[in-house]
């Protein structure tokens, strides 16, 4: 006897043997997958690959695809924020909120990262040439102006839900796991709306 009642079915496929392929599609790009990420409703699938594009798959409009591409260095993560909204993360160190429209089409919304300028301290001309001379160094960081300091690898909710996300975690190879409040960023970044 079985234990679980059979699936039923979804608009993906109506039987669903184990280890069958149910959907197979291509974006034309040739890149490989790094992350995939079904939306609430189960109906949208969203899939960032290797060459800089994320791409949603509508599986109740007859499998209809959407590809951005961009020239963004890969992302290597995504997760749905909200019915509409998409963050993706990668090899460029910022959160990427995009967002899938009733239409059928992707768009970049906005980095939800903005940099700060950090304040330069004020040297006087003849520290900067004993730097220059000693240490052959001229004032330059190599920080970047962003929160996190190298590649994001995973970007994941926090608090809420895929259709209603309150906070969402980012973590990089710097060692760092950042929490994002959406009500922050939409009053921190003018004109922003995540639905």
């Amino acid at each position: 006897k079985e234990i679980e009642s059979k699936p039923t079915s979804t608009c993906w496929g109506a039987k669903m043997p184990f280890a069958n392929c149910m959907f197979e599609v291509s974006n034309g790009g040739g890149g490989w997958v790094q992350d995939v990420s079904f939306s609430a409703s189960g109906e949208l699938l969203a899939f960032v690959g290797h060459d800089s594009s994320i791409s949603v798959v509508n599986g109740v409009n007859n499998q209809q695809l959407a590809v951005l591409k961009g020239a963004l260095l890969p992302m290597l993560s995504l997760t749905w924020i909200g019915p509409h909204s998409i963050v993706a993360a990668g090899h460029d160190c910022v959160p990427k909120l995009f967002r899938y429209s009733d239409d059928g089409n992707v768009t970049f919304v906005s980095d939800l990262d903005i940099p700060q300028e950090k304040e330069a301290g004020t040297m006087s001309a003849m520290n900067r040439f004993r730097n220059l001379d000693k240490k052959a160094t001229a004032d330059s960081s190599t920080e970047l102006k962003t929160k996190h300091q190298n590649t994001i690898t995973q970007v994941s909710i926090y608090s809420g839900t895929k259709d209603n996300c309150n906070k969402f975690c980012t973590t990089g190879k710097d060692g760092q796991m950042i929490i994002w409040d959406v009500k922050s960023l939409e009053s921190s970044i003018s004109g922003l709306k995540i639905s």
